[in-house]
C-alpha cells in the first residue's frame, strides 16, 4: 500500500499542472506596482474567488524581490486560481546581463515555488527590440535556456509571449522574429505562445487578429495560442468607461483558429479589479466570460 500510495503521490505530482488547466484560458495579471502585505492578499483571493470560472493568475516577478518573498502571494493565489508565474518581465530582461544569471532566475524561483506554478512564463515580450536590448540572438538564448531548463522538469507548461506593433514600428516584425530566433525543437513543444498588444504603445492602431492567428499558428501548428496582455499601459490615465470597453472587446475575442485559448492577462486587473465590489472593469471581464 505504502510503494502503491507514492507511486500515485509521484504521478499526481508529476501531472497535476500539465492536466488541470481547461482548454481555454481567463487570466488576470498581478504585478508589483500594489502595497505587497497580507490584507491585500486577502483582497485579491476575494477578488478571484468572486469571477465565474478559476482564471489563471498572472504574477509577475520583480528583479529586486526574492522568490522566497513571493511564497506567501503565490500560496494563497493556488488555492482559488491556476498560476502563471512570470520570473523576469521584460522591463527587466536587461537587467539579466548574460544567460546563466537569466536561467538562475527561473531555477531559485522553480526551487521555491514550482508546487504553485501551472505555466512558466518562459519570456515575455522577447521581440520588444525597443526595450530589450539590441542583442535579439542574446534574448533568444536566455528564453531558450528557460524553456530547456522548465520543459525538462516536466511538471508544468511553458509560455512564451512575443509582442505586436503596428506595422514598420519596429525593424522586424513579430512573425519574422520568431521564425528566425525560435530554435525549432521550441516550436514543436511549446505549450503556449501568447501575444502582448497596448494599443496606447501603437497610436490605437487595431490589427487583424485573425490574420496575427493565422500567421503564428504556421509558425506554431501545435501549440496553443492567445493573448498574453492587454489593458492599458497607465491606468490612472484612462476613464472607468474606456477601460469598461477595452476589457470587453478583449475578453470577448472569438476562437480565432483551432488552436486559440483565450489568455487576455488585463495588466493592471489588481488596480483597477481589487477591491471587486465596486469595480465596472471587474463586473465588465466576468460578464465577458459568461457565454
Amino acid at each position: 500500500y505504502l510503494c502503491f500510495f507514492m507511486l500515485s503521490f509521484a504521478t499526481f505530482s508529476l501531472n497535476r499542472n500539465s492536466e488541470k488547466i481547461g482548454t481555454y484560458l481567463y487570466g488576470v495579471t498581478i504585478d508589483d506596482s500594489w502595497n505587497y502585505n497580507s490584507t491585500n492578499i486577502s483582497k485579491i483571493v476575494k477578488a478571484l474567488k468572486n469571477m465565474p470560472v478559476k482564471s489563471v493568475a498572472r504574477i509577475v516577478m520583480s528583479y529586486d524581490v526574492s522568490p522566497e518573498e513571493y511564497r506567501d502571494l503565490f500560496k494563497e493565489v493556488d488555492k482559488v486560481a491556476y498560476i502563471m508565474a512570470t520570473p523576469v518581465d521584460s522591463s527587466e530582461m536587461k537587467k539579466y546581463r548574460n544567460v546563466e544569471s537569466y536561467l538562475r532566475r527561473f531555477r531559485k524561483s522553480y526551487a521555491v515555488l514550482s508546487e504553485y506554478v501551472d505555466i512558466w512564463e518562459i519570456g515575455n515580450e522577447v521581440n520588444g527590440e525597443n526595450w530589450l536590448g539590441k542583442n535579439p540572438q542574446l534574448i533568444a538564448d536566455k528564453v531558450y535556456a528557460a524553456y530547456n531548463f522548465i520543459h525538462k522538469k516536466k511538471k508544468s507548461s511553458t509560455a512564451l509571449t512575443s509582442y505586436y506593433f503596428s506595422p514598420g514600428s519596429q525593424k522586424i516584425s513579430m512573425d519574422e522574429w520568431l521564425i528566425k530566433y525560435i530554435p525549432n525543437d521550441m516550436k514543436k513543444n511549446l505549450d503556449y505562445v501568447l501575444v502582448s498588444y497596448y494599443e496606447d504603445d501603437n497610436d490605437n492602431y487595431q490589427p487583424n487578429w485573425q490574420e496575427v492567428f493565422n500567421n503564428l499558428e504556421s509558425i506554431f501548428p501545435s501549440v496553443k495560442l492567445g493573448i498574453g496582455e492587454c489593458g492599458n499601459k497607465d491606468y490612472k490615465k484612462y476613464s472607468v468607461q474606456s477601460k469598461v470597453e477595452r476589457a470587453k472587446h478583449y475578453y470577448s475575442m472569438p476562437k480565432y483558429v483551432k488552436n486559440y485559448v483565450g489568455g487576455y492577462f488585463w495588466w493592471y486587473w489588481v488596480q483597477d479589479c481589487v477591491p471587486h465590489q465596486n469595480s465596472e472593469v471587474f463586473k465588465a471581464i466576468n460578464n465577458s466570460l459568461v457565454k
